[in-house]
């Protein structure tokens, strides 16, 4: 059985789920600051831990603080320090399932809505099962997501068994360490390295276990509420195509090609579909290069250029051109406009 999503338009997971990456760079002795910042991450950016966080940046971030901490598995260390707050109700309804299979289907419907990047699905074969978790791209970083991601599982399957509970085999997508001593330490079971798929194995028999003290009325209500919650989170769209440009915009590759092929259909087609909601491809890009412009304004220190580049323009100039037309003022000065009410404001 495999569930998630296959909307690559969406590929984001919360910017909570890099909430320890502070801590864990200083505890390497490296000042986490400078690098998140250059990545437009700022202390503020952690009190809006639901925030979606376009994958990649994310796995670019995760390369970089690699890099700098010289750490090869900052992938399990984020995972071991995850938790469910990054998922709203999903959480309570988790912890009052009334078997391990419903908290396993649980997760696999519903943490679609907050780790729409992610596919997640359950294998059963013979007396054993396996939760995989997987990612459609690759990209720099990708492996050190779905470790972290595949690591936060386990601690949900623990929350639910116990904390005794332990795998049987764990199957990691990437090459093998220098040292495997942490992902050993941390699973207690078999880690075998480049395999097919981030895999976490146990005895079948394991979903029918039925827990104690599970509140099925709670379980019922919250499992209703989410069912309306991810009918709500359905987006049309133009909201897809805006949240699809926003992603490959972070990338350096949005074009209406790129964006098309996400959806998998030709540019002519987009086109069309976006005719029918009376707005153009062109339109939606400069609507979101605005928008992202003004959050990169006022909530980073990031260089005009940088934004510039992070934007798609191939210059400064042509950002600072674009900026005009939407607010008749430079960038420069804009910004600075925005800092004075900052500080204003409170008094």
């Amino acid at each position: 059985m495999n569930r998630g999503t296959k909307d690559l338009g969406q590929a984001a997971v919360p910017v909570g789920a890099l909430s320890t990456l502070p801590q864990i760079m200083r505890e390497f002795g490296h000042d986490p600051w400078e690098l998140l910042e250059s990545f437009g991450i700022t202390q503020d950016s952690f009190a809006h831990p639901l925030r979606p966080l376009p994958m990649r940046v994310n796995g670019r971030i995760l390369e970089a603080a690699g890099a700098a901490t010289g750490c090869d598995h900052l992938g399990l260390l984020l995972g071991q320090r995850a938790t469910l707050d990054n998922t709203g109700p999903l959480r309570f309804l988790v912890l009052n399932a009334h078997s391990v299979r419903d908290a396993v289907d649980a997760l696999l419907r519903f943490s679609p809505i907050w780790y729409p990047g992610l596919t997640a699905g359950l294998t059963v074969e013979d007396d054993y099962a396996a939760l995989t978790l997987s990612i459609d791209r690759v990209f720099p970083g990708s492996e050190q997501i779905l470790t972290a991601f595949l690591v936060a599982n386990v601690k949900i399957l623990e929350m639910v068994l116990g904390r005794t509970w332990r795998p049987t085999t764990v199957h990691i997508a990437h090459r093998e360490p220098a040292s495997t001593t942490p992902y050993r330490r941390f699973f207690r079971a078999t880690v075998l390295f480049d395999q097919p798929r981030h895999e976490v194995w146990f005895p079948k028999e394991l979903l029918v276990h039925e827990r104690a003290g599970a509140d099925q009325k709670l379980e019922r209500f919250l499992y209703d509420h989410l069912v309306e919650l991810q009918g709500r989170d359905q987006p049309d769209l133009v909201v897809q195509v805006r949240k699809t440009i926003q992603n490959l915009l972070a990338t350096g590759s949005c074009s209406v090609e790129n964006v098309a092929a996400l959806f998998g259909i030709h540019r002519y087609t987009l086109h069309r579909h976006l005719a029918r909601h009376g707005i153009t491809f062109e339109a939606l890009l400069d609507e979101t290069r605005r928008d992202v412009a003004r959050h990169l304004l006022t909530d980073t220190e990031l260089p005009m250029a940088d934004i510039a580049h992070l934007l798609g323009y191939s210059n400064q100039g042509n950002f600072t051109r674009a900026f005009k037309r939407w607010h008749h003022q430079s960038p420069g000065r804009w910004r600075k406009q925005q800092g004075g009410e900052a500080t204003a404001s409170p008094r």
